[in-house]
């Protein structure tokens, strides 16, 4: 029987059967998992609270014909916090929905399972701002994945002056004189690209202390959004619901 022994953060859950959940583990040493929670739907089990949603934990999984199951697991951090803001959940949702959708099944990737759990605990502690933190960990998240834009040198001629708009589909920047090469260019601020540059060459550490306009916000966040539908072929309703409820 194989034993999997690893650090893992809840992804979602969904019932099966009539006491048992099924929780999608993202772990820290095999990726993206589905595992059984033998009786979690009862108040007393001691696997009730091992599918709460983005928690992170210690889990004991053994692999049964279908599924992982559950055998131990000790919980690390809760996130409570987040559980009682509904924008705060509703980042979560949309960064747990990135990975959950992303990612393929026992993918490991330490940087993402790192960038997420990072991301989650500046969520809850309120360091940075949430559409500042919401935009870093998508940029992060594509870089990791290995589509990271171009944002220094004109994607048609190479030239790194006179850059003045993005191309979700080419994947960066262009010049002014090679805007007509594509058709989904839009037009991006210097501030903007600068503040582009900055969060993909810096950590966490940096982007804690920046202080960035509302409107600059606003322009990397179509930037990222465009940019992930463009190169995933996703569309996120955690987003949708995330936008909407801001603009409540």
């Amino acid at each position: 029987m194989k034993f999997i022994k690893t650090e893992s953060i809840v992804l979602k859950s969904r019932l099966i059967g009539e006491s048992d959940k099924v929780v999608t583990l993202f772990t820290k040493s095999n990726g993206k998992i589905d595992a059984i929670a033998k009786g979690a739907r009862n108040s007393k089990s001691r696997f009730l609270g091992s599918s709460h949603p983005f928690s992170i934990g210690y889990y004991v999984l053994f692999e049964g014909q279908n599924y992982y199951y559950i055998d131990q697991w000790e919980l690390i951090h809760s996130f409570l916090k987040i559980d009682d803001d509904i924008l705060k959940l509703s980042y979560a949702s949309y960064f747990a929905d990135i990975v959950y959708k992303l990612l393929e099944e026992n993918e490991k990737n330490t940087n993402i399972y790192n960038l997420l759990k990072y991301s989650m605990l500046l969520l809850e502690r309120d360091l940075v701002d949430c559409d500042l933190l919401s935009i870093t960990f998508c940029l992060k998240f594509v870089t990791f994945m290995g589509y990271m834009p171009e944002v220094h040198h004109c994607l048609s001629c190479g030239r790194d002056d006179n850059i003045m708009y993005f191309s979700p589909l080419k994947g960066g920047v262009l010049c002014r004189d090679c805007k007509s090469s594509v058709d989904d260019i839009f037009y991006i601020k210097r501030e903007t690209l600068n503040t582009l540059r900055y969060l993909l060459s810096n950590g966490f550490g940096n982007v804690i202390k920046l202080r960035i306009q509302k409107d600059v916000l606003v322009e990397l966040d179509k930037i990222v959004t465009d940019y992930m539908s463009v190169h995933f072929d996703k569309n996120f309703q955690s987003k949708y619901f995330l936008d909407k409820l801001k603009n409540m």
